[in-house]
């Protein structure tokens, strides 16, 4: 699950190999297709890569072991929310965001009446294994959620609501909009609750990070980013 991508790296003399971006499949932000990293993200990323003269690799994350990895340094850097971070100062983060993402309820009817965190706890929930939803509260059954299980992505999760195992998925518009089109019959309704912006995280071990990060601050250009989806 390695993509590649090559180009001449003026900044990073040093460095013996291309950096390494740590990533889940989250279609359609990014994703593995055959081997290669893809999707509208993975794209941008590509190219903010690119105007800096730099390259790197990717690699697909099992979401449980994501924090882990990227944590560990076991990936050179990564495109998460800021409260996936847990430990910021090993890190330097991007300036500006690399795009910006809509979290909410995807349920199987429309009666709901949920625009907070808190109103979820009147349904039969479903979280994505690995995720932190930018909030430092445990949506677990202490804090008054009912969580009928964790799924391992968008996919998994609809399938759950299918076969009625809950009443709503906590997770994010865009991968809500591909299941939608899957399932046309399902008759999902997304409701927003927040949107948060992505950085682009490098760790401070990586060998002129200073120097990498100023790069590719200066080619993140707010006009370009994707828009919140």
């Amino acid at each position: 699950m390695l993509a590649i991508f090559s180009s001449q790296n003026a900044y990073a003399t040093e460095q013996s190999q291309a950096l390494t971006w740590g990533y889940v499949n989250f279609a359609p932000y990014h994703y593995n297709d055959k081997g290669n990293v893809t999707g509208f993200i993975a794209d941008h990323i590509k190219s903010i890569f690119k105007d800096s003269n730099l390259s790197f690799s990717a690699v697909e994350l099992p979401n449980k072991r994501t924090k882990l990895y990227i944590e560990n340094g076991k990936v050179d850097f990564s495109t998460v929310i800021e409260s996936f971070i847990s430990n910021p100062s090993d890190f330097l983060k991007s300036d500006l965001p690399v795009y910006h993402i809509i979290l909410g309820a995807v349920c199987l009817k429309d009666t709901h009446e949920i625009k907070h965190i808190d109103d979820l706890k009147k349904t039969r929930l479903i979280l994505l294994s690995g995720y932190t939803y930018g909030t430092d509260k445990q949506l677990d059954e202490k804090n008054g959620f009912n969580i009928e299980l964790s799924a391992q992505n968008h996919d998994s999760a609809i399938l759950a609501l299918k076969y009625k195992r809950a009443d709503c998925v906590l997770g994010y518009k865009s991968p809500t909009d591909v299941e939608k089109e899957k399932h046309p019959n399902l008759n999902l309704t997304f409701y927003k609750i927040n949107e948060f912006p992505v950085y682009l995280f490098l760790n401070k071990k990586v060998v002129n990070a200073t120097v990498i990060m100023d790069t590719i601050n200066q080619h993140i250009s707010p006009t370009h980013s994707p828009l919140a989806q």
